[in-house]
C-alpha cells in the first residue's frame, strides 16, 4: 500500500512540474513541452544558435510561401554513387547517365550558399528538418549546381546535390536516421532577382557529385 501511495505521489509530482513548466516555457506549433524540456537539459550554445537561426528563417519565410505543389517526376532524376549500387541497378544508372548528356550542362555561377540551401529545405519540409538538424548536430552542405532552363516563371533555377554533414563526427551521412523525407538533390530557385532561395523537387538529371562527398568525408 505504501508503494502505491509513493508511486501516486511521484506521478502527481511529475504532472505538477509539467503544469508549472507549461506556464513559463514558450512553445511553437511544432514543439511539445517534453521536447522543450529536453532542449533546456541537453542543448549547448551551438545548438541554441542553430535553433534560433532556424526559427528566424521560418518566421521570416513561412512554409506556405514555398513552391511545394510540384508534380512528381516521371523518372528518378536523383544521381547515385555507381560504386554502391548492385550490378542490376548499376546498369540502369549507367544507361541513365549515358542519356543524361551531362556534357551539355552549364555550371551555375549564381547558386545558394550552404545556409541558404538549409533555410530553403527547412521551409520545403515545413520545419520537419529543423529538429533533425539540431538534435543530430547536422548541417546542409551544397555541391556543384547546374543551370536549370525550366525556371517555371522564376527569376532563376539551379539543380544541385546536397549532403548532411555531422558536426560531431566530422563526416557526411545519409538521410537522417529513418527520416526518408530528405533526398540527395533538389532544385533551388529565386522567385525574383535577389529574392530568397527556395527548394523544390529535382526536375532534371545531374551527375553524382563525388567531389562533394570527398570534401566532407572524414579524413
Amino acid at each position: 500500500m505504501k508503494k502505491t501511495f509513493k508511486f501516486i505521489g511521484i506521478f502527481l509530482g511529475v504532472v505538477l512540474l509539467f503544469l508549472i513548466a507549461s506556464n513559463f516555457i514558450q512553445l511553437n506549433e511544432r514543439e511539445t513541452l517534453l521536447y522543450k524540456i529536453q532542449q533546456y537539459v541537453t542543448y549547448n550554445k551551438e545548438d541554441w544558435k542553430n535553433y534560433e537561426a532556424n526559427q528566424k528563417y521560418l518566421a521570416e519565410n513561412p512554409p506556405e510561401a514555398a513552391q511545394t505543389d510540384v508534380a512528381a517526376p516521371i523518372i528518378d532524376f536523383h544521381p547515385y554513387d555507381i560504386n554502391r549500387l548492385p550490378e542490376n541497378a548499376k546498369k540502369e544508372e549507367l544507361e541513365k547517365i549515358k542519356n543524361g548528356h551531362f556534357d551539355q550542362l552549364t555550371a551555375a555561377q549564381n547558386k545558394p550558399s550552404d545556409d541558404e540551401a538549409q533555410a530553403a529545405l527547412i521551409r520545403l519540409t515545413k520545419g520537419q528538418l529543423t529538429d533533425v538538424i539540431i538534435n543530430q548536430k547536422l548541417d546542409i552542405k551544397i555541391g556543384k549546381c547546374y543551370e536549370n532552363p525550366d525556371t517555371q516563371g522564376n527569376f532563376s533555377c539551379v539543380s544541385c546535390m546536397i549532403l548532411l554533414y555531422n558536426r560531431d563526427k566530422k563526416d557526411w551521412q545519409e538521410a537522417p536516421d529513418g527520416k526518408n523525407f530528405l533526398q540527395n538533390s533538389y532544385d533551388f530557385y529565386q522567385p525574383s532577382e535577389g529574392g530568397n532561395w527556395e527548394a523544390k523537387d529535382l526536375s532534371m538529371l545531374i551527375p553524382y557529385d563525388y567531389n562533394l562527398i570527398k570534401k566532407y568525408e572524414k579524413k
